[in-house]
């Protein structure tokens, strides 16, 4: 009997610890960091001066795995903000981010659908759009990176981009 219990502890324990990862994703650390990352991509303050596609991937570069960095260079992904504040003389602001997480994968990375709010606006005008996306996030124990990151062109961006001022 005494054995039984000993081997129920240490069953116990193990759980206990097998449970407390370091590679565990908080849910809440997740969206903050989801948060900070888009505010860093989305936001522009004066939009007769944007900030360059440059200026862009270097605030969001941390974020990143390299793999994924280099992808979004080489796509001039970083650009499409500037171009829409350029084009409608539009700032802009992240407002929320809405995460489900959709997957937890063999290597440890989960995989998230998205939809960000930004809020694209000037002194007379004002407008919250959405846009969908899918994402995914590992995990090292102590860092989280974004491996893939997807958005949906939304219409509101696309005539934008399309739309000289």
């Amino acid at each position: 009997m005494k054995k039984f219990i000993w081997i129920m502890l240490l069953i116990g324990m193990f759980l206990i610890v097998s449970g407390c990862s370091n590679n565990a994703f908080d849910e809440n650390e997740v969206k903050e960091f989801v948060m900070e990352y888009k505010t860093n991509q989305y936001m522009v303050e004066d939009a007769s001066d944007p900030p360059t596609a440059v200026e862009i991937g270097e605030k969001v570069k941390s974020y990143l795995s390299e793999e994924e960095y280099e992808h979004f260079f080489i796509r001039r992904y970083f650009r499409f903000i500037t171009v829409v504040a350029e084009n409608t003389g539009y700032s802009s602001e992240l407002q929320d981010v809405i995460l489900e997480k959709t997957e937890e994968n063999e290597d440890g990375s989960v995989d998230y659908d998205y939809t960000v709010s930004v809020k694209y606006y000037d002194d007379s005008f004002s407008e919250l759009v959405e846009t969908k996306g899918q994402m995914t996030i590992q995990h090292d124990g102590e860092d989280y990176k974004i491996t893939r990151d997807w958005e949906n062109p939304n219409q509101f961006v696309q005539e934008a981009i399309l739309k000289k001022k």
